[in-house]
C-alpha cells in the first residue's frame, strides 16, 4: 500500500460511480426522466450497454475536468487516455443496443441521423455532463475509483456501473432518476 496515497471516504463512492453513470445534460436528463411512461423505460441489458459504450467519453470527460487539478502522475493524466482508448475498442460491439437505449430514453428515433452522428452526439452529451458535474476538490478521490476501476473490462465495468445505478434509483420518488427500467422479463438480470 502506497503510504502517500489519501485514504477515500466511502461516503464518496456512490456520487463518484454515479459520475460514471452519467449520460445526459440536464435538458436531455428532464426529456428522460419520464418515469411512469412505459414507453420511455429501458431494460436493464440496454443500461448496461449504454454505459459500456459512454464509459470511453466518460473517462475523457473525468480527464478533461480534472487535468488542472491532478498531479502529472495522477492515474487518469497518465493513463487515462489510454485506458479510453482500451474502453473504446471493447465499447464498440455495444452500440446497438445502446442506441435502441437512446432511442428509448429520448422519445424519438434518431437512426435517420446516421451512426456517425448519432454517435458524436451521444459521446458529446456525456463529455460536458461529466465535465459539469466534477467538482475541482473532487478529482483526487475520482481518479483513485477509476485507477481501482481499471483493470476491469468495459463490459464488467458498464454491467457495474448499471447495477449501482439501479440500486442507487430504487428508492428515487418518481421523477428523480433520469431514466426509468421496464420491469424485468423472465430469466432478465
Amino acid at each position: 500500500m502506497n503510504p502517500n496515497r489519501k485514504a477515500i471516504d466511502v461516503r464518496t463512492i456512490p456520487s463518484l460511480l454515479s459520475l460514471l453513470a452519467t449520460l445526459a445534460s440536464p435538458a436531455a436528463a428532464a426529456t428522460m426522466a419520464k418515469q411512469n411512461d412505459p414507453a420511455s423505460c429501458i431494460t436493464r441489458p440496454q443500461l448496461e450497454a449504454l454505459m459500456t459504450y459512454a464509459l470511453p467519453s466518460v473517462l475523457e470527460g473525468m480527464g478533461n475536468r480534472c487535468s488542472g487539478t491532478l498531479a502529472p502522475n495522477a492515474f487518469l493524466r497518465q493513463s487515462g487516455p489510454a485506458l479510453a482508448e482500451r474502453y473504446r475498442a471493447e465499447s464498440e460491439r455495444h452500440w446497438p443496443v445502446a442506441r435502441t437505449a437512446m432511442t428509448s430514453l429520448m422519445g424519438q428515433d434518431m437512426t435517420g441521423l446516421g451512426d456517425t452522428t448519432e454517435k458524436a452526439m451521444m459521446t458529446s452529451i456525456v463529455g460536458v455532463a461529466i465535465a459539469e458535474t466534477i467538482k475541482p476538490k473532487d478529482c483526487g478521490d475520482v481518479n483513485e475509483a477509476v485507477e481501482l476501476l481499471s483493470p476491469l473490462p468495459a463490459e464488467n465495468l458498464g454491467r457495474l456501473t448499471a447495477m449501482l445505478m439501479i440500486l442507487g434509483s430504487k428508492d428515487s420518488a418518481p421523477g428523480e432518476s433520469p431514466f426509468a427500467i421496464c420491469p424485468a422479463a423472465k430469466g432478465d438480470r
